[in-house]
């Protein structure tokens, strides 16, 4: 069985290596870059090290860690200080626990803490596709469920908590709730946990190291420079065309839906190009001002009711070693979003100026930054939005209907590094399935 792989992000990466370890070894992955990764890729210059995507990822996981062992991956561990996260909200930077904890978090009051409390009691269940905002107001009370919606949505998916689907984006949460209470059946599992206890780990030479080790195992089986035209089947199996046709017996398109959909056809297309995005831009400010003491922690969500254009602020320089010249000071700040999607085309002094100013708020020190890496991501993040498991369930019934073909890549079924190390394996294990 010969498979072709579209696209080499991680998606199209880990794809491959799982079809390998199913026994398919005949697998060719193209993508139209030079260099393997797709937007996690590392941005090395001046003895700073900024990851415009994904940096870290959190082990152990029963789908990643098999992978990077099959690639020889080298991982270093992240600073013990990763464990703590903050809020900035009411112009404060609070510490907040781990979860379920976060709900006694200074930042929400003592009487709707009481009321997150009483969640045991509450005996509503969820309607069928809720928002995450709903969710969490219906299950812990209006203040404490504004304040969770708000930072778990601009967490992940930089998202509107009001139009993310619960369901689709944070399905142990919505999972919890079958049990009867989120708080009892998350303490539960946390009582339950056995095996060395989740932490976060960056690879050797960042994502761009990670995407370098898989292509290195791959080997000739990965080609760059190839631009995709259409993917179509004809009578003996499928047909990826590009710089040249490629004949398989089953593709893999491993990119965003909308990417996907130019290369297909049909109410398929149709269907892929209706996926939304939240387009965000990533920001890393960095340099060796003495006063610029960046906190202790792995970074800082902003509650949407401060009114600011970042979501999120990672103090790279202090959970991640090795990331930055010594003495010196990196952040790493994500800005736009669902709700403020204009600023990814903000003009760069503004942007900055504005960036800085926000970033200065939230640390509590004057940034005076003498390195400034923009990154803009215009197609964004994939947003889980409400109606997102049905527009699945359509897609799943028409790439059933065309055997061979699949599709996979943060777009459908998670935005994190594990989950598409988990819809690789999905993906890759079915195809197997097939061929026997």
């Amino acid at each position: 069985m010969r498979v072709v792989v579209v696209g080499a992000g991680l998606a199209g990466l880990f794809t491959a290596c799982e079809l390998i370890a199913q026994g398919i070894d005949d697998v060719v992955v193209v993508d139209d870059s030079p260099e393997p990764g797709g937007i996690t890729r590392t941005i090395v210059r001046d003895g700073y090290i900024l990851e415009p995507g994904a940096g870290s990822f959190v082990l152990p996981h029963p789908d990643l860690n098999p992978l990077l062992d099959q690639v020889g991956a080298r991982l270093v561990s992240t600073r013990p200080t990763s464990s703590v996260r903050y809020v900035y909200t009411d112009d404060r930077l609070v510490a907040i626990p781990a979860s379920p904890g976060a709900l006694l978090a200074p930042v929400i009051p003592i009487a709707a803490k009481v009321r997150a409390l009483l969640e045991p009691l509450i005996r509503s269940k969820s309607p069928k596709d809720e928002s995450l905002d709903s969710f969490c107001r219906r299950r812990f009370g209006s203040s404490a469920g504004e304040m969770l919606a708000s930072l778990m949505a601009a967490g992940v998916f930089a998202g509107d908590p009001r139009r993310i689907s619960v369901e689709a984006a944070f399905p142990t949460l919505s999972k919890l709730e079958d049990h009867g209470s989120v708080l009892l059946e998350a303490m539960r599992k946390r009582r339950a946990r056995t095996g060395p206890r989740p932490s976060a780990y960056i690879p050797v030479g960042g994502m761009a190291g990670l995407a370098a080790s898989v292509a290195s195992f791959l080997g000739d089986r990965l080609r760059s420079n190839f631009r995709v035209d259409s993917v179509h089947e004809e009578d003996v199996g499928w047909v990826v065309l590009g710089p040249e046709a490629l004949a398989a017996d089953a593709v893999v398109i491993a990119a965003d839906p909308t990417q996907a959909a130019a290369m297909l056809d049909g109410d398929l297309s149709v269907l892929l190009a209706r996926a939304e995005g939240a387009p965000v831009v990533v920001v890393g400010l960095g340099g060796s001002d003495d006063d610029a003491q960046i906190p202790d922690g792995f970074g800082a969500l902003v509650h949407s009711g401060d009114s600011m254009i970042i979501r999120g602020i990672l103090f790279e320089s202090s959970y991640a070693p090795g990331r930055v010249p010594e003495g010196s000071w990196l952040l790493k700040v994500i800005a736009g979003g669902a709700t403020a999607p204009g600023v990814v085309d903000w003009e760069k002094g503004r942007l900055v100026e504005r960036l800085v100013s926000e970033g200065s708020r939230i640390v509590g020190a004057e940034l005076d930054p003498s390195f400034v890496e923009v990154v803009r991501h215009r197609r964004g993040i994939p947003q889980y939005g409400i109606g997102h498991m049905r527009w699945l369930d359509e897609i799943d019934a028409l790439v059933a209907a065309r055997p061979g073909l699949a599709l996979t890549g943060w777009g459908y079924r998670g935005v994190g590094v594990a989950q598409i190390a988990s819809d690789a394996r999905a993906v890759a294990s079915k195809l197997a399935c097939d061929a026997r």
